[in-house]
């Protein structure tokens, strides 16, 4: 199950990386200019940082975009349900979802509660595709690879929303799924929420509400946008090969991160498309 925990942390920590990064290429591509052309340290330091260099800034974004939703979650924008469960209803809760991790893989909880319960109690926000669970966030999809299949209400002890969850991924040629749940406790004091939330979510997985209908199509509009960018680089570095007789790193760099990137792009701009027309189709 996908999700994201204290944001905010994550963005320091890629843009710390992207600095140094950033400061090793500036760093050898000097070196180079100055040093002997057999040298070997420079080229590596280029060859070391310009990766990360490239990756850690889009982490970066990827991490602000999460606390952006995580403020808006919090004004209540696109808000299905909200409550907040008490010290003594997360210990009774904690208690119960144990018991139900005792059971097997396929009840293991994917949010594990806090050992302390938080005397002012958990805050939890339902959004229409999407759960922010104290500072945890949970996507609710119901395509791509990390997904939820189905959605029913626990009323033994605390009640909990759970939601059926499913991984699936590709390795060596072989599709590997994997199905957990993810519980969500329910104040006694929000039992009309959380009939609001089951309704929802009933109503989304039977394709009877197309949630964010605009998110795959501009995930594709990104990938065929960025591909062309990431060709040219390529096409620079092998111009710069050929013109300027220059067969070293700099060159060679370009040309293989612009292919990979580019490849990666329409791969998204691919998964994307697919992706949306499975948005849409009837169960």
């Amino acid at each position: 199950m996908r999700s994201i925990h204290n944001p905010r942390r994550s963005v320091l920590i890629c843009v710390a990386v992207a600095l140094v990064a950033w400061a090793v290429v500036a760093w050898g591509a000097f070196e180079m200019r100055e040093a002997d052309e057999e040298a070997i340290g420079p080229p590596l330091k280029v060859g070391l940082g310009i990766l990360p260099a490239i990756l850690a800034p889009a982490f970066a974004y990827n991490f602000w975009c999460a606390m952006t939703v995580f403020a808006a979650m919090r004004r209540g924008e696109n808000q299905i349900g909200r409550w907040t469960v008490t010290a003594a209803e997360l210990a009774e809760f904690a208690a119960n979802d144990s018991a139900r991790n005792a059971l097997g893989r396929e009840h293991r909880n994917t949010w594990t509660p806090p050992r302390q319960p938080p005397p002012a109690g958990l805050e939890i926000i339902v959004a229409a595709d999407s759960a922010l669970v104290g500072d945890t966030y949970f996507a609710l999809a119901t395509t791509s690879g990390f997904k939820i299949t189905g959605v029913r209400l626990l009323s033994e002890g605390l009640p909990a929303i759970a939601f059926r969850t499913v991984t699936t991924w590709k390795h060596e040629h072989r599709v590997h799924t994997a199905v957990d749940a993810l519980r969500i406790p329910v104040s006694r004091a929000a039992g009309p929420e959380a009939a609001k939330v089951l309704g929802h979510y009933a109503q989304v997985e039977a394709r009877g509400i197309i949630v964010n209908p605009g998110f795959y199509r501009s995930r594709m509009r990104f990938g065929l946008i960025a591909a062309p960018i990431c060709f040219a680089v390529a096409a620079g570095g092998l111009v710069m090969a050929l013109t300027e007789g220059d067969s070293g790193l700099v060159p060679g760099l370009l040309i293989a991160i612009g292919i990979v990137l580019g490849t990666a792009m329409l791969i998204l701009a691919l998964a994307a498309w697919w992706l949306g027309q499975a948005q849409r189709r009837k169960p």
